[in-house]
């Protein structure tokens, strides 16, 4: 590693002989489980995206579970002169987390972290989220440093790579200046953890002549006046645009220096195995206001003044970025924004009230000066009202997706003019959209560090599109580094999309330092080939991503990735971004593989997708992917016969069902669990998936009779839903419906039930399969029953199960209500309750999140406990409706996590949804059940003489 050849003489691309590929390949496999390794072209072209205009379709893609494994692949790469390309989320927007050879991808066993100096330092794996590192956090109230827009997506190994900040991260607290330790896995294997003593050493002993390499190099460079005169200048601003050259100056030890430049280095010096940040406080006090001025340049003018003042973010909005977002500003600006007009949202933080208002003084006296100043939303301290002026913010760059041309893709870039020049930078950009006719694009961007992001729509269809392309970007170089000597990537991260203009950035001196660095530390250059380091002046005209047309359904995708967190399939076969870029790309394929990826969809695209639409609550542009998929299943018309006699016939198929699932468990006693549960999945297997499985967790049927109450004046209309009506209770428990008529009754309710229940069902089983006219059949006949059970609605309606409920609400006629909502709101107040010490386990489901985000649930919930614990990273169960007997590996996949984060003491475990409760059971250990048995078994009537009656009527 300490060979350093000529600046010259570094590849930007290294390529594998067949022979090597194929020594590679055997020993791949005896060094990785089958099962790690993705080698069908299907789901290749499926991971051949990232967030960027970019697509590369890998030769191979791994994923690896561990520090050790890392260790092994990276010498067997290395060995064989592999390049190898590392992926966390995907959320990189310039293109450097794609690869034509080898892509890793990490397990989910990346997720270890370790909190220390009482939450002053955290020590993080890749494989966590930017935004669960922040949860962890919270208690000690800090924060890490960087905070990415895609914080919610993005991961910690993807942050550190890239050097990503965010809207108040700054220059001072991002990755770079709040870096504490680091565990650097090195191209050849070898590796280093700066947080332990005896690793330090052994490296220095181990890799000396590298050290020394680094210490020349940083010597060589103290000697270049101009050099550091520049490095010096563009890291006062925010700068991305290659190698953090600055650590070169920063730091006298060369291990440091190493470390450091690790930061910013986009995986082609080494892969980040861990990372210890010191940590920052969060505001004990917080306002935020949106401000309306007439020009970018008065605007500009009183940004120096907020940065005197620390305010933690300043966020300038452009004239047509504020008409794109009309719709969220209208709450508090109805007028039209004039030509020219820009807006501040200013966010100010302090550790305590005094503070804040000393600095909310100094705003409003300088605002006070001027009538021109249109406070659209004043400085306020509410919560909701922060909530919706930083939604207007962030759903800038959604706007322009929104909107955007199917074949055209979202390009958003990001440069940084020094702060007293961005009035004159920003009214540059303006006059480059209108002169390359970007009539469409949006400023928009971080005010205090004179960083602005740009978004605008591009097709490259044909030459003359990417001649476009390619002008538009070329007068960008000159303008950001000829005319303002600003940097041109703020925070993106070089990427393919700037590596062409490094040198126009940095000039030969500062391209030579960065490839001495690049062959010292990866001296054969298999990281990343292409990435920082690339002498190709059209690099970024080349891999440009398609984007035709599959379904108007998804066809607003900018496959950003967003909405991969909430998928449950998303470690089972395909995200809903990884579907539709399937799609996509398979448009370019010969005709004999695009046969394949058809045959392929069925399972990796159709079946196993949960259709839940919780892709929707994160997509940037609201994309619900389960309603193409539904799409889909629509056309398989041979199903459509079986739907339509099971809709007709539904009280006989559900009597047949219980009676099928009682029979399972009479035939479980005999032969054991084990052997029917075994039968069962080969048969499934044999059928192509066509026969449900079997395991313990799956109950025996429902009893058929319903309980009743005591007459009384108050009186509601109760639906047990059909999963409650055919799947019985768990072994030792009170049916539901039992349960639920014991609390109404607490509450002095009278029960009353619809005529025909046995054939009522709100549709969800046929709706998510894709039978629209089946479940609306269902619907109706729902909604003509509940009208007379209810005398034309003068009686509530409720129901048992939260996924009918999203299917109800395209209905009309008397409503039902969730019982969740239900019993917080009418039951509850009647009742006295004695909640549990113990802790208890929560699954909020996907219809109770797409309600009310989970709240009515919670709420009831934590009044039942005082230990309420819910895994945030499980947002769907992936058992969706009967999914889970058909498709049990994407029900294993989405609750891989869950048994891990029970407690020993927890004996409870709630939800609302009868059906996730089976596969919640199976795969915890626990026995969830409807949150309704919580509530009972903590409650009593509030209403002593009921207590009596109730006493009298046991006796």
């Amino acid at each position: 590693m300490s060979d350093e050849p000529a600046a010259t003489d570094m590849p930007d691309s290294v390529s594998a002989t067949s022979r090597q590929w194929q020594d590679f390949l055997a020993k791949v496999d005896t060094l990785l489980p089958a099962d790690h390794v993705i080698t069908d072209l299907p789901r290749r072209i499926a991971l051949s995206t990232d967030a960027s205009f970019y697509s590369k379709t890998p030769k191979l893609v791994v994923r690896i579970p561990s520090a050790d494994s890392m260790r092994a692949f990276l010498a067997l790469a290395f060995e064989c002169g592999i390049p190898v390309t590392f992926r966390a989320a995907g959320t990189s927007l310039s293109g450097q987390a794609i690869s034509d050879s080898v892509l890793v991808l990490l397990t989910r066993d990346w997720t270890d972290s370790n909190i220390t100096d009482n939450g002053n330092l955290i020590t993080l794996q890749p494989g966590i989220i930017g935004a669960a590192a922040n949860r962890l956090l919270a208690p000690y109230d800090r924060k890490i440093g960087p905070d990415p827009a895609s914080i919610n997506t993005c991961k910690i190994g993807g942050i550190a790579a890239n050097n990503a900040s965010g809207m108040c991260c700054g220059v001072k607290d991002n990755s770079y200046h709040t870096l504490n330790a680091m565990h650097i896995i090195f191209a050849d294997g070898s590796d280093v953890d700066t947080a332990c003593e005896r690793s330090v050493a052994r490296f220095r002993e181990t890799h000396a002549a590298l050290l020394n390499d680094i210490q020349r190099l940083c010597n060589d460079i103290r000697t270049n006046s101009a050099l550091c005169k520049k490095i010096r200048h563009l890291y006062r601003l925010k700068n991305t645009m290659g190698y953090g050259v600055n650590a070169l100056l920063d730091f006298d030890d060369p291990l440091d220096v190493l470390t450091h430049l690790m930061i910013g280095s986009e995986g082609t010096l080494g892969f980040i195995a861990s990372i210890t940040y010191r940590t920052v406080p969060l505001p004990k006090a917080r306002q935020s206001g949106l401000y309306l001025f007439p020009s970018a340049r008065l605007a500009c003018e009183y940004i120096p003044s907020l940065a005197a003042l620390n305010v933690d973010a300043v966020e300038l909005m452009d004239t047509r970025a504020l008409r794109s977002v009309a719709g969220l500003l209208a709450p508090f600006y109805q007028l039209p924004i004039a030509d020219g007009a820009v807006a501040l949202l200013i966010d100010v933080g302090a550790e305590d009230i005094a503070t804040l208002d000393a600095t909310l003084t100094q705003i409003h006296a300088a605002f006070a000066d001027t009538t021109d100043v249109v406070p659209m939303c004043a400085l306020t301290s509410d919560p909701v009202t922060i909530t919706a002026l930083w939604q207007i913010r962030k759903g800038l760059f959604p706007a322009v997706g929104a909107v955007r041309e199917t074949g055209t893709t979202v390009i958003i870039e990001d440069v940084a003019f020094p702060l007293s020049e961005l009035a004159d930078g920003l009214d540059a950009l303006t006059l480059l959209f209108d002169k390359h006719g970007y009539d469409e694009a949006i400023i928009f961007g971080h005010a205090l560090d004179g960083n602005v992001h740009f978004v605008f729509t591009q097709r490259f269809d044909t030459a003359e599109d990417i001649s476009r392309y390619d002008a538009f970007m070329q007068d960008v170089g000159r303008l950001v580094t000829g005319t303002f000597n600003g940097t041109l990537k703020a925070e993106h991260g070089t990427g393919r999309n700037m590596a062409p203009f490094l040198q126009a950035q940095w000039g030969a001196d500062g391209v030579a330092i960065m490839a001495r660095i690049k062959s010292l530390v990866d001296p054969t250059g298999i990281l990343n080939p292409g990435v920082i380091i690339n002498s190709d002046p059209n690099a970024h005209l080349t891999d440009l991503k398609s984007m035709p047309a599959v379904n108007d359904a998804v066809d607003k995708c900018i496959e950003c990735g967003f909405c991969e967190p909430q998928c449950p399939s998303l470690h089972y076969t395909l995200s809903p971004r990884q579907r539709i870029a399937l799609m996509r790309r398979q448009h370019e394929l010969p005709v004999a593989d695009r046969a394949q990826i058809d045959e392929a969809f069925t399972h990796l695209g159709v079946d196993s997708c949960a259709a839940t639409g919780m892709c929707a609550t994160t997509c940037p542009v609201g994309i619900n992917t389960g309603e193409w998929i539904k799409s889909i299943r629509r056309t398989e018309t041979s199903r459509h016969t079986t739907a339509s006699l099971t809709a007709t016939h539904f009280g006989g198929a559900s009597a047949i069902a219980r009676f099928s699932l009682s029979a399972a468990h009479t035939v479980a006693g005999l032969t054991g669990n084990q052997a029917i549960a075994s039968f069962s999945a080969k048969v499934h297997s044999l059928t192509g998936g066509k026969t449900p499985v079997w395991y313990p967790a799956v109950p025996k049927g429902a009893p058929g009779h319903l309980p009743a109450g005591a007459p009384t004046s108050k009186k509601v209309v109760y639906v047990p839903a059909c999963p409650n009506r055919i799947f019985g209770p768990a072994d030792t428990l009170r049916p539901l419906p039992e349960v639920i008529t014991s609390l109404l009754n607490k509450a002095g309710l009278e029960v009353l039930y619809p005529d025909a229940l046995s054939s009522l069902c709100c549709g969800q089983p046929w709706e998510s399969k894709g039978y629209t006219e089946q479940a609306a059949k269902k619907r109706a006949q729902w909604q003509e029953h509940i009208l007379l059970a209810s005398e034309n609605g003068r009686w509530p309606v409720i129901t048992d199960a939260s996924p009918c409920i999203s299917q109800m609400h395209h209905s009309e006629g008397p409503e039902t209500l969730d019982i969740t909502d239900f019993l917080l709101a009418q039951v509850v107040p009647h009742l006295i309750l004695s909640p549990l010490e113990t802790p208890v386990m929560l699954h909020v489901t996907c219809s109770s999140s797409k309600r009310d985000k989970g709240h009515a649930l919670r709420q009831l919930a934590a009044a039942c406990t005082r230990q309420l614990i819910e895994p945030e990273d499980i947002p769907c169960c992936g058992f969706a409706g009967d999914k889970g007997l058909f498709e049990p590996g994407l029900n294993a996949a989405a609750l891989a996590t869950l048994k891990s984060q029970i407690p020993s003491a927890c004996t409870w475990a709630v939800s609302d949804s009868r059906t996730c409760e089976i596969g919640l059971t199976h795969h915890s250990g626990l026995t969830y059940r409807h949150i309704a048995y919580l509530l009972d078994e903590v409650s009593r009537p509030r209403d002593a003489a009921h207590n009596k009656e109730a006493s009298d009527q046991n006796d």
